[in-house]
């Protein structure tokens, strides 16, 4: 770590190192050989992806804290975000846009314990949540002969739908929970239809925000959107930190050369989005497309991937100041350890990473050249 980075890190008041942090982490046969480097001792908790393997056959995998396989189940089609049930051992994973299906399985065994389909005439975007108490699955959906966006409030245990709201927006792709009683919807702004669901049908028009929805009787409690110069930078993942910062990745759908932002932070209080900063030829790597964004245990660094780019990168959220990257070919699956400053991330060609930023360690957990882990992992 240069003097520069040193300083950005030690100005976000964490200790540079924890009491565990000289022990070696171990590492499995896969593992790099930079094995005078010390990581946290900390296990990775167990997570599950989906991913593509031989014969473009399509699963869900849960995974061991060195990236041991646990359980796969085949799937329908390709799926894209899983999400684990906040007290139950439960995984939900949603099919991948225009997605037709969610699967729950039980974690301990791996047995689908149910089948959701959408509502008629709507498919879903890839992402759903829990809700806080766990009784019930929320899912954004589009009605794709209007184009409304829509959130669906089901009782995962049978699939009843219980509420149905606007999303107050077109397009809404992913999902989190502000608290108990507020989801924040990412409305991507793209207008589709699943006989061709990569043609943008409005990309003149569209107006990507984010909104804040009270759970409690689906109406709207803030809003906060682009400036019209952005109108087409698409809105499409966020992540939530403890004091109840959004950070919100985007993927442009104008001309390739336009220089437009590609991060930002916005809250429920907040009047508008903070865009952060990026040297250009880190931005212009990003390719106008982000993939996964996750604070860290902390919720004071920022990480986001870029599977077009090829990089992971990260920012200070307390000085929303960039401060470094790494280089990892079709990288998007991303989620934190319980270490400040840790990551944990996986690509498309099959190997999952551990990442301690702060130290500046890429260590190669485990890799598979047979499999493509998708865009994300919980």
């Amino acid at each position: 770590m240069d003097r520069r980075s040193f300083l950005r890190y030690t100005a976000l008041n964490i200790p540079l190192f924890s009491a565990s942090s000289t022990t070696l982490w171990s590492t499995n046969a896969f593992a790099t050989d930079q094995t005078d480097n010390h990581l946290s001792d900390a296990h990775l908790d167990h997570f599950a992806s989906a991913y593509t393997g031989e014969g473009n056959k399509h699963h869900l995998a849960l995974v061991g804290s060195q990236g041991e396989p646990i359980w796969e189940q085949a799937l329908d089609s390709r799926a894209h975000a899983p999400v684990f049930h906040p007290s139950k051992p439960i995984v939900a994973v949603v099919a991948r846009r225009p997605g037709f299906y969610i699967d729950l399985y039980d974690t301990k065994s791996g047995k689908k314990l149910i089948q959701m389909p959408p509502s008629e005439g709507h498919h879903f975007y890839g992402h759903g949540v829990f809700s806080a108490d766990g009784k019930y699955f929320i899912t954004q959906e589009n009605h794709y002969d209007s184009g409304e966006g829509k959130v669906f409030v089901r009782d995962w245990q049978n699939g009843r739908i219980v509420h149905e709201w606007l999303s107050y927006g077109i397009g809404p792709h992913q999902s989190c929970l502000l608290n108990d009683t507020t989801l924040v919807v990412a409305n991507g702004g793209l207008k589709t239809h699943p006989n061709n669901d990569r043609k943008i049908e409005n990309i003149d028009s569209m107006q990507p925000n984010v909104s804040f929805i009270s759970l409690q009787d689906g109406h709207l409690l803030h809003q906060v959107t682009h400036p019209a110069e952005y109108h087409q930078l698409s809105i499409r993942h966020l992540h939530i930190n403890k004091i109840g910062q959004v950070a919100i990745a985007f993927q442009y759908q104008g001309p390739k050369w336009d220089t437009v932002p590609l991060v930002g932070l916005t809250s429920l209080e907040s009047s508008k989005i903070d865009y952060l900063p990026m040297p250009e030829p880190i931005r212009q790597r990003f390719k106008q497309y982000c993939g996964s964004v996750r604070f860290d245990a902390s919720g004071k660094v920022l990480a986001v991937t870029t599977p077009r780019g090829g990089m992971i990168a990260f920012w200070s959220i307390e000085h929303q100041d960039f401060l470094s990257n790494n280089t990892l070919m079709d990288v998007c699956g991303l989620k934190a350890t319980s270490q400040p400053f840790e990551f944990i991330v996986s690509t498309g060609r099959g190997k999952i990473f551990k990442i301690n930023t702060m130290e500046n360690i890429v260590q190669l957990v485990q890799k598979n050249d047979k499999i493509q882990w998708d865009n994300h992992l919980t």
